[in-house]
């Protein structure tokens, strides 16, 4: 009789070589035949829901022609739940196939005793109970980890798995891939960049080698600000490991990719070509954009005119260039009245200290009762005494007013940690905004006008406009004291 030798294991780690010389001895003692081909050697977990090395043995079995036995070490090596066991007993049925099990001491046939077909299935009952014991270990594994803020999986780009000794595992951030990824969502966060063109800078300012679609993956991954899935359920928890990216930039990130750019409206297409104004600047007299050509070398602008014509006239880009520089040379200011600023703002923020310090308490305490209500959340899910709707219901709600109290207190602890460092930038600004301006590079005078300006529109003379805080301040004391002089 001819004879099909399966030999399997669970993982990697594991070897079929004792079940092979075992199997091939038995074979060999009963005098069956068998080649190469006949000889099934592979790694699958038996309780996984499409067992592809399974399926390729059953379909091998309905090719043969004349009766076969197949031969496993175990019957937990065949199979480890029930819904495995039907096209086994179908060929069982059909006089097709013996079973032979070797250290069960068990041979099973169509026409075996029923303490025979018993053992099989209390073999076959045995599996399944060990592969959902396995199973009910896996979820309280995973239980534990989500409950503990850790990861479950490979950490994405910017960080690193590292296994701390043979039971203990974390991630760390990786500080040069970090810097790539807080950079792309900086670039595409302005709106002034396709992925494409944020997949050139990488690998000219970085050196690295990323595809559009990873970029994409990257800008998606709420992973950099804090908060991990467990995509098997499609469920968010907050981890404890350091995030990269700020909330703000991220959800920025997600606007402009939804196609809501809170700089630049929807419906933007993007070329290759670096126009410094594209989409900046509407028309005064229909609302639509003022859209860059380039003409003979030379870049212009003019209104689309979509809401209906009106005459609209092509700008050159120098001119609104100069423009801008206006712009920018009305909030100047002397190095003496920048001291100056700086020493008064300097006097508020110690009046404001303690009032800050209180709120910050505040905030953390919150903070502390949103993450308890998350935690009895996960315990009420997992012991199975809500459903999966309502977890995932009360979960966006808690995680939202969560983030709400994490960005006032991030933004509060941010106006202490970082007053001089945002004085010093808005005074150095301040102090050389025209020059600053027209030397600036594409993206940073981008960046500058979006910093500065809001409700940029073109007259067809005039550029006009409204600066935002504080810089409003200093364009009014400017016209009405003269003191950047």
């Amino acid at each position: 009789m001819k004879a099909i030798l399966l030999a399997r294991v669970s993982t990697e780690e594991q070897n079929t070589e004792s079940q092979l010389i075992k199997l091939k001895e038995y074979a060999d003692k009963e005098g069956f035949e068998y080649t190469k081909k006949d000889i099934f050697d592979f790694h699958e977990s038996a309780y996984k829901s499409n067992r592809e090395h399974f399926q390729e043995v059953i379909a091998y079995l309905n090719e043969q022609k004349d009766k076969v036995a197949l031969c496993c070490d175990k019957v937990d090596r065949l199979l480890r739940n029930f819904l495995h066991i039907r096209p086994i007993q179908e060929l069982l049925e059909k006089d097709k196939l013996e079973l032979h099990f070797p250290s069960d001491n068990l041979v099973l046939r169509n026409d075996s005793y029923a303490t025979d077909k018993f053992k099989f299935n209390l073999g076959a009952l045995l599996a399944q109970y060990y592969s959902d014991a396995i199973s009910d270990n896996v979820k309280r594994s995973i239980y534990k980890r989500i409950k503990s803020g850790q990861i479950l999986g490979k950490a994405p780009y910017g960080y690193r798995n590292v296994k701390l000794d043979e039971d203990t595992k974390t991630v760390e951030v990786d500080p040069f891939e970090a810097s790539v990824v807080l950079k792309i969502f900086e670039w595409y966060a302005t709106g002034s960049y396709a992925l494409s063109e944020i997949k050139d800078k990488i690998h000219k300012d970085f050196g690295v080698k990323l595809g559009k679609s990873t970029i994409a993956k990257i800008l998606e991954n709420k992973f950099y600000i804090g908060i991990a899935e467990y995509k098997k359920q499609g469920t968010e928890y907050h981890h404890i490991y350091p995030t990269i990216v700020p909330s703000n930039i991220f959800y920025t990130a997600q606007e402009v990719k939804a196609g809501r750019n809170p700089f630049l409206g929807s419906g933007i297409k993007y070329s290759g070509k670096e126009f410094f104004y594209r989409g900046l600047i509407n028309c005064s007299t229909c609302g639509y954009s003022i859209s860059p050509e380039e003409h003979r070398s030379k870049k212009y602008y003019c209104c689309t005119e979509y809401g209906g014509k009106h005459g609209a006239q092509y700008v050159n880009e120098d001119i609104l260039t100069n423009e801008f520089a206006e712009a920018f040379s009305r909030i100047s200011i002397s190095e003496t009245t920048a001291q100056k600023i700086i020493q008064e703002m300097h006097q508020l923020n110690e009046t404001n200290l303690f009032m800050s310090q209180e709120i910050i308490d505040n905030l953390r305490k919150e903070k502390d009762k949103a993450r308890k209500r998350i935690s009895k959340l996960y315990d009420a899910y997992f012991d199975e005494s809500i459903t999966k709707d309502m977890y995932e219901g009360k979960l966006k709600q808690y995680d939202t007013e969560l983030k709400r109290i994490e960005d006032k207190l991030r933004n509060v602890e941010k106006v202490d940690k970082d007053f001089y460092i945002t004085a010093e930038y808005i005074i150095q600004l301040a102090k050389h905004s025209s020059a600053l301006f027209r030397y600036s590079e594409y993206e940073e005078r981008r960046l500058l006008i979006n910093i500065v300006l809001l409700n940029v529109k073109w007259n067809g003379v005039n550029l006009c406009y409204d600066y935002k805080e504080p810089f409003n301040l200093l364009a009014n004391m400017h016209e009405s004291t003269g003191w950047g002089e």
